[in-house]
C-alpha cells in the first residue's frame, strides 16, 4: 500500500500547501523521531524526509495526491501544452546554441580561436539567464493558478483530476527544464 506523505506530516490533501506551515510540520515530526527523544532506527524518519521531498515540490505533490484521491490509471499525459509550447521552443533553441557553441569550443585549437568566442559564450549565458528568470516567472504564475485551484477542491470531480493532471504536468516540465539550464549554467562556470 503506498504512503500517504500528508497524513505522515499531519497535513491535509490539498493541492496547495504552505510552504511554512509545512517546514514547521516536518521539524515537529522529525524531532519527536529523533534517536535521543525516541529511538528511531532510522526507519521513520526516512519515511519523513520522504514524505517532505514529495509534499515540498508542487509536481511531485500532486502526482501523489493524484494517486491518493484517484487510484487506478492516472489520465494520459498528452503533448506539451499549448501554453508552454513557445516555452519549449525557446529553450529548445537556446541549447541547440548552446551544443554549437561547446563544438565551437572543442574544436578551437589556439588561445586566440578560444578567446574569440568569449563574446559568444558571454551572449549564450546571459540567454540562459534570461530563460532561467522565465521560467521561474512562470513557475510562480503556476503556483498562483494552483492556489485558485485549491479553492476548488471541494469538488473533487473528474474535470478537478484533470485540471490537477494538467497542473502537475506544467510543474514537471518547468522543473526537468530549470534543472536541465541550471545544469548548462554550472557548466559554463
Amino acid at each position: 500500500m503506498k504512503p500517504d506523505h500528508f497524513a505522515l506530516l499531519d497535513q491535509l490533501r490539498r493541492p496547495w500547501l504552505d510552504d511554512a506551515a509545512l517546514k514547521d510540520a516536518f521539524h515537529r515530526a522529525t524531532a519527536q523521531c529523533h534517536p535521543d527523544v525516541a529511538g528511531d532506527d532510522g526507519e521513520k524518519s526516512a519515511a519523513l524526509n520522504a514524505a517532505y521531498a514529495v509534499l515540498r515540490d508542487p509536481s511531485s505533490r500532486l502526482k501523489h495526491l493524484l494517486e491518493l484521491e484517484w487510484p487506478g490509471p492516472a489520465p494520459s499525459p498528452g503533448a506539451i501544452p499549448p501554453h508552454l509550447g513557445t516555452t519549449f521552443g525557446r529553450i529548445a533553441e537556446t541549447r541547440q546554441r548552446g551544443r554549437d557553441l561547446a563544438a565551437k569550443e572543442a574544436a578551437a585549437q589556439s588561445p586566440l580561436a578560444r578567446a574569440l568566442l568569449a563574446g559568444d559564450r558571454a551572449t549564450y549565458r546571459r540567454d540562459l539567464e534570461a530563460t532561467v528568470g522565465a521560467l521561474a516567472e512562470t513557475e510562480t504564475a503556476a503556483l498562483e493558478d494552483l492556489r485558485q485551484l485549491d479553492a476548488l477542491w471541494e469538488q473533487r470531480d473528474e474535470a478537478m483530476r484533470d485540471r490537477l493532471a494538467a497542473a502537475q504536468q506544467h510543474f514537471a516540465y518547468l522543473a526537468k527544464w530549470q534543472a536541465q539550464l541550471r545544469e548548462e549554467l554550472f557548466r559554463l562556470g
